[in-house]
This record gives structure tokens, C-alpha cells and sequence, in this order.
């Protein structure tokens, strides 16, 4: 099972790569949604590691990890923006719905953000 440090340096690295791309010019914004889910994901689950919650391998366990543990239980939004990741980037890889450079904005500051400096407060 990965290690907290290993989710972290995952969720570095996807945070880079949608860091790279313009969202006012890519024509790749979909991959930008997905990058910032999936790094938020990474977040998440160096979080879970750090108590020993590691053998996560379904997003419906996944789901369940934030009634399993306490950080989680007592920020209760932090559940909602991963939730509005989770179906934001599941409808951009395969409803094939097209997001405006403001939604992706939004996406990346208001929910990635706070999912991020949760995770980071509590490790």
C-alpha cells in the first residue's frame, strides 16, 4: 500500500501538471478537471495513510472513509468538494460535459484548495 509520503508526492505531481496547462487556452481542459481530482484524491488519501487507513481501492470504499474517520466526520464540506470533484471530472471524462475556464477556475481555488489545505493542516 502507498505511504502518506507517496500519496503526497502523487498529489504533487498531478497538481503540477494541471498547474502547467493554461485553463484559458487549453483545449485539453477536461485532463485539467481530472488532474485537479485526482490530486485532490491523493490528498485525501495521504491523510487516510497517516492513520493506517490504506487499502482504499474503490471509490465506494473511498466514500465510506469519510463516515470511517473523525477528521473527515468533523468537516462535513470537505466531503462536498470532493464529491463535486469526484462528479465534475467523472462528467468531463465520460458525459463528455464541456466546463468553461470559470468553472475549472472555481474547481481549482474554491474545492481543490480547501480539500488541500485541510489535508496539509492535519499531516
Amino acid at each position: 500500500m502507498p505511504t502518506k509520503d507517496q500519496h503526497l508526492s502523487k498529489a504533487e505531481h498531478n497538481e503540477g501538471f494541471f498547474t502547467s496547462l493554461d485553463i484559458n487556452t487549453t483545449p485539453y481542459i477536461d485532463w485539467v478537471i481530472t488532474g485537479i481530482f485526482y490530486s485532490a484524491l491523493h490528498y485525501i488519501r495521504a491523510l487516510a495513510a497517516k492513520y493506517s487507513f490504506e487499502n482504499i481501492s474503490s471509490y465506494g470504499e473511498m466514500d465510506n472513509l469519510f463516515n470511517r474517520l473523525s477528521d473527515f466526520r468533523n468537516d462535513p464540506n470537505i466531503y462536498s468538494d470532493y464529491r463535486q470533484l469526484k462528479d465534475d471530472s467523472r462528467a468531463a471524462r465520460y458525459e463528455i460535459v464541456r466546463f468553461s475556464p470559470s468553472d475549472v477556475i472555481d474547481l481549482r481555488d474554491v474545492e481543490f484548495r480547501r480539500i488541500k489545505s485541510f489535508v496539509i493542516s492535519r499531516l
